[in-house]
């Protein structure tokens, strides 16, 4: 009557052993992960330097900004990459990027997105034919968080439903999402607020989702500006209690938030490239 659970539990451990010491390359590969990096937008917070160009095509140091999330994800082993592009830049982004063998890219696909914008639910909606059954690792393409996507790559491996999100902690969560947690799954999602200078975590934006995702941001109703928001369609998962975090340490940064953070960012990867 015993021999069920014990074997159950042994193959438990089997796998748990083997996403930990298996190379990440394997695991990434093996799970059919896809990178999708969110590479649109005005940029109107870096204007006047976005007036001829994409924020995510600026210099940081000695290269472009978008360089720094592609190889946070090809060090985490994920190589097949979508970049969501809009008409203003499309050409300056394939001039520089090519079909990114020279970088390490496996394969890269350039995924239309209208101009507009309709939120980044909608964004993300538009790579569902490149993504099919997979699960993909979804990345704003102005955010570099310094000590990579290696560890929460693998958690994601080891996760059997749900999705999951990259968080760290800040002493001031003012104008960030502050998310109330318990152990790794997240319990509540706090809207943004930009009088609340409390500590606590808050989402680095980069989330990882099932293929069952675009299912529910077709279901996702529009918010007062008109667009799909990210906060509603991770709370679906908070609600399924599906949405776990990994926490990064380290320096990282939103780039793209200011003139202030861009040319910290810059200056930092001046002195050290």
């Amino acid at each position: 009557m015993f021999a069920k659970p014990i074997a159950l539990y042994f193959y438990k451990i089997f796998f748990i052993l083997l996403f930990q010491y298996m190379p990440i390359e394997i695991i990434a590969n093996s799970l059919e992960v896809r990178g999708v990096i969110l590479g649109g937008g005005k940029g109107t917070r870096l204007h006047p330097l976005t007036t001829e160009t994409s924020k995510h095509l600026l210099p940081v140091g000695n290269k472009p900004l978008i360089f720094y999330p592609i190889n946070q994800l090809l060090e985490a082993g994920v190589k097949d990459l979508l970049l969501l592009i809009d008409d203003r830049h499309a050409s300056q982004y394939m001039q520089l990027l090519q079909d990114g063998k020279h970088l390490g890219i496996n394969s890269l696909a350039y995924v239309w997105q209208p101009r507009e914008g309709k939120g980044l639910p909608s964004a993300i909606a538009q790579v569902e034919p490149f993504v099919r059954s997979g699960k993909m690792i979804v990345v704003c393409g102005d955010v570099i968080i310094e000590n990579g996507l290696s560890q929460p790559v693998k958690d994601f491996a080891e996760q059997t439903s749900g999705a999951r999100i990259v968080a760290t902690y800040t002493e001031d969560t003012a104008g960030y999402s502050l998310l109330e947690t318990h152990e790794d799954r997240i319990l509540n999602i706090w809207p943004k607020d930009e009088t609340r200078h409390i500590s606590g975590l808050i989402d680095l934006g980069v989330y990882m989702y099932t293929s069952e995702v675009f299912e529910f941001i077709r279901n996702l109703t529009p918010s007062t500006r008109g667009e799909t928001e990210i906060w509603d369609l991770n709370k679906i998962y908070v609600q399924r209690q599906q949405l776990y975090y990994s926490k990064a340490d380290g320096w990282w940064s939103d780039v793209g938030s200011s003139l202030d953070t861009y040319l910290a960012a810059n200056e930092r990867y001046a002195k050290t490239e």
